[in-house]
């Protein structure tokens, strides 16, 4: 039996509230267990738990996959004037309880539709790296991320961080005539780039350390840059540029995520598009400045896109809220785009 849609809208706040509520930054997922476990029997889909704790109901060639890690610090849910507050309202267990329930109402409608409940997002993407790595492969994947709730993402940057150790000599400060300090800032400003536009990498150092005397100059500095860029630019550059400048320190790439972009003429992103024309509203083409787990489950699906409920400039602030209604239209984009999708396969 279909829910109504009152109904549907009540189910939509109960379940956000009650996953809100439990607090699952990156590497606490298994926190959730008992939630997808009471799900799973109430919306008769079974149950798979990964080594990482990402969690899968259902089964089926179409995968609706969200993330069920946040960022850390625990926000106190609650609801008010039509808006569900919470860490991780929006990014991303709004747009998981979209794809949720999704899932159950496509099922029910004959559709063999997969959830995913990815693991540590927010962190290394261990849960889409664990699924990539089994082999899996789909014919359709949707990621669930806060996308202002109009917006299909077809595009997002690609992220190396880098973590590079410098050694010097270490003088006394009274008569130095080196400075391993210096010399890491002098490097710093040379290769620094800000995140201006899209289509221009960045380089942004965002860890500095090198000390241990107030009277001694040090003998070791450790920098971490993170760098972003897109399709238009080459990482075989970027780390040459940052390799000739620190020609004499260890560099170790600890992160090496591609970017991706989609094409928009695609079945699945015109799908999606019209999932949201079908309720009369206007859809919009996007790219996203950062990563997401989009970047790596492109790998198990030629045909994927990102989209999902949420004002994206909320995300990890301590404001994080979503209405209902954004759910509900997402909620009804993915089942639009869904079965628009299997009836063309017919």
């Amino acid at each position: 039996m279909q829910l109504e849609k009152e109904l549907l809208r009540q189910k939509i706040k109960g379940l956000l509230v009650e996953i809100l509520s439990i607090y699952t930054p990156s590497g606490e997922e298994e926190r959730a267990k008992d939630f997808f476990e009471k799900v799973s029997k109430e919306f008769n889909l079974p149950l798979e738990i990964s080594k990482h704790n990402s969690y899968f109901l259902g089964k089926g060639d179409i995968l609706l996959a969200s993330h069920i890690d946040t960022v850390p610090g625990f926000i106190q849910p609650k609801v008010e004037g039509g808006f569900i507050y919470g860490r991780g309202a929006v990014d991303a267990k709004g747009p998981l309880i979209a794809m949720l329930l999704a899932t159950y109402i496509l099922n029910e409608r004959g559709y063999k539709v997969q959830f995913a409940a990815l693991a540590d997002e927010e962190g290394k993407s261990k849960g889409a790296r664990e699924l990539v790595n089994s082999g899996i492969r789909y014919n359709y994947i949707i990621v669930g991320e806060p996308s202002n709730t109009f917006d299909v993402i077809v595009e997002y940057r690609g992220v190396l961080h880098l973590d590079i150790l410098c050694k010097g000599n270490s003088q006394h400060s009274s008569s130095s005539k080196e400075n391993l300090i210096i010399d890491l800032s002098k490097k710093i400003l040379e290769i620094y780039r800000e995140p201006i536009n899209y289509d221009d990498f960045s380089i942004v150092p965002t860890i500095i350390k090198s000390g241990d005397y107030i009277n001694m100059t040090p003998s070791e500095g450790y920098l971490h840059l993170d760098i972003r860029y897109s399709t238009k630019n080459s990482k075989d550059e970027i780390l040459g540029l940052i390799r000739n400048e620190f020609k004499t320190c260890d560099i170790k790439i600890v992160e090496d995520i591609e970017p991706v972009k989609v094409d928009v003429n695609s079945n699945i992103v015109k799908a999606v598009m019209r999932g949201i024309i079908k309720q009369g509203y206007k859809p919009k083409l996007a790219r996203k400045a950062g990563t997401s787990d989009m970047n790596i489950l492109k790998n198990i699906s030629k045909e994927i896109v990102t989209y999902g409920p949420g004002n994206s400039m909320l995300e990890h602030t301590n404001n994080e809220k979503i209405s209902i209604d954004e759910i509900f239209i997402a909620l009804t984009t993915y089942i639009n785009a869904i079965e628009e999708l299997c009836l063309k396969k017919k």
